[in-house]
């Protein structure tokens, strides 16, 4: 199963169209046990850092400015011949407006530019251009649903996904559900004040231009695929300090390289249309991971 990142989902944070609070900052940290390659016995480790910024400016009339960066850090083997490990970065912009329209509609529209790459020169290749627009319908005060369209120009070819969520708080705040289908899924409980468990899913497709030869190819790309299912534990160290430590397990993931003219068509979420492309190397196995998130989280109304 194929579904799309996303990053996008810790990357985009629309607090503002969602719950009554907006998470302004949270850096994250993953790390994996051996992960072995396919019919060999040697493997590698998956390494992942990254932080996510968020800072809504509200207008008088109600609407939002919304500015914001994101960055993250990946290092893992691509191959099980490789001696070094490969390392690949992303740093993302997000700047875009959030209009009320009435009581009950509100839309968000966010430009996504960034450069994913080695990071060894940067150059046309290594820069990507994405979109969204997510709209939100309030049912009421504590349930609303969501649908939108993300877009971004992987280095594979163009790259749409349609969304559709929901929000739903109980009415005595226990119980808490949201979803942007089909990047992520998330539903927790609280057990104490300052403890909640819960459990969430992930789905992320991100591509990384290489500027260093890889196993004889002058030029190519990575792609990253993985489906990740989470069990955690979310202390609330002070109202708006909030910690996560996270178990989880991949699902269909692989980090491939290609050749950077080896292209598909267009991919619309799980679907590629026009995929010819040769792989350059084998695939590792799905396996554990373990998580920690740090949130900073800004809490919109009084309670």
């Amino acid at each position: 199963m194929k579904l799309f990142f996303v990053l996008i989902c810790s990357s985009l944070s629309f607090g503002l169209a969602a719950q009554n609070y907006i998470d302004l900052g949270k850096i994250h940290y993953a790390n994996t046990p051996v992960n072995q390659f396919d019919s060999l016995t040697n493997g590698t480790r998956i390494q992942e850092m990254g932080t996510d910024l968020v800072t809504p400016k509200v207008l008088k009339n109600g609407n939002a400015i919304i500015s914001g960066f994101y960055g993250e850090y990946i290092s893992t083997k691509t191959a099980p011949q490789n001696s070094h490990l490969t390392s690949v970065y992303s740093t993302m912009l997000k700047v875009g407006m959030q209009f009320k329209y009435g009581d009950k509609w509100e839309g968000t529209y966010i430009f996504l530019p960034k450069i994913s790459s080695d990071f060894k020169k940067i150059g046309a290749s290594d820069f990507q251009y994405g979109a969204i627009a997510l709209f939100k319908y309030k049912k009421r005060e504590k349930l609303n649903y969501k649908f939108g369209m993300y877009y971004n120009s992987e280095l594979f070819g163009p790259f749409f996904v349609p969304i559709i969520g929901f929000y739903y708080l109980s009415k005595n705040d226990k119980l808490e559900m949201k979803a942007i289908l089909p990047i992520s899924a998330d539903i927790n409980y609280k057990l104490k004040e300052r403890i909640r468990i819960g459990a969430n899913f992930f789905a992320f497709v991100r591509t990384y231009h290489l500027n260093e030869p890889h196993n004889g190819n002058p030029k190519s790309y990575l792609t990253k695929t993985t489906n990740e299912l989470f069990a955690y534990l979310q202390f609330h160290v002070t109202k708006s300090i909030i910690l996560q430590t996270k178990a989880g397990y991949s699902i269909g993931r692989n980090y491939r390289i290609y050749d950077i003219e080896d292209r598909i068509t267009w991919g619309m979420s799980a679907f590629k249309f026009g995929d010819n492309r040769n792989q350059l190397n084998p695939d590792f196995k799905d396996g554990l991971i373990f998580r920690a998130r740090l949130i900073y989280r800004y809490h919109l109304s009084k309670k």
